[in-house]
């Protein structure tokens, strides 16, 4: 195992040290990268366990695998990035947050920058979410990074992954959920929307945005408006406005605090 700094994650190198640490779960591992010509039948024990784990796996060039691991690595082909918290259970997520009757969860798919998804989990913690999900595809999970933009976030909002992302928003649409996406092609205000009761904020990457599948899973789309010249929001600001136009409308008359998060 290697440990560099703030910036990049901590990584557990070799085929069967990886393999080993899927099938016993005692590590929470983020993501499992392995080299494009890698192969043979003990690769294929690996991508069954990370599969079983619900640990994504990214293929990539084996020189930038090696880049990744360093010279002195002898990584045959394989890597582990060690996230530095444990992942909440989704289900077990969803299911405290249905208990709420103004439960609050944020839903992120294809955030690549980490202190932008720290930055989210930051703002996501002090308006008193009940948890925040994230997409396997192309979404940054728990680097350093992260941890480090999120200052100290991570140990008061649960984060969960999900590889179903789409299908775990109809399944909160049925628990009585509204799921309003951020989607800069909207005509729709970002405070037009009624968010007293639970709701889920959606957003995507800083690219491309929301991927369709997840759109055709919505409620309603919204943006912020933008001054001429200025074509988007930082991701982490656009959820953040959001999240707070949520405080303000549940926020009680009288009451000039934050929203509280307990049922």
């Amino acid at each position: 195992m290697k440990r560099v700094d703030d910036d990049k994650p901590v990584l557990l190198f070799g085929l069967h040290p990886v393999l080993e640490a899927l099938e016993a779960g005692k590590r929470t591992i983020d993501r499992v990268l392995v080299a494009r010509e890698a192969g043979g039948r003990n690769m294929g024990s690996l991508l069954r366990a990370a599969r079983a784990a619900g640990v994504p796996v990214t293929h990539l060039p084996r020189e930038i695998l090696a880049r990744k691991a360093g010279r002195d690595a002898v990584h045959q082909g394989v890597a582990a990035v060690i996230a530095p918290v444990a992942y909440a259970d989704p289900d077990q997520v969803c299911a405290d947050a249905s208990r709420n009757g103004r439960g609050l969860l944020v839903a992120l798919d294809g955030i690549e920058d980490p202190r932008n998804l720290g930055a989210v989990i930051r703002t996501a913690a002090a308006v008193g979410a009940h948890g925040v999900l994230l997409s396997t595809e192309e979404t940054v999970g728990i680097t350093p990074a992260v941890a480090k933009t999120a200052a100290g976030a991570l140990e008061r909002v649960p984060i969960a992954r999900d590889a179903k992302l789409a299908r775990r928003l109809g399944s909160l649409r049925e628990r009585g959920f509204r799921v309003v996406a951020l989607d800069g092609r909207s005509d729709r205000p970002w405070d037009a929307e009624d968010y007293r009761g639970p709701v889920v904020v959606l957003a995507g990457g800083e690219g491309r945005g929301l991927r369709r599948g997840l759109l055709d899973a919505v409620d309603a789309r919204v943006a912020l408006p933008l001054a001429g010249g200025v074509e988007s929001l930082n991701v982490s600001v656009a959820v953040g406005a959001v999240l707070y136009e949520v405080v303000r409308q549940r926020r009680e008359p009288g009451n000039v605090g934050i929203l509280d998060p307990t049922p």
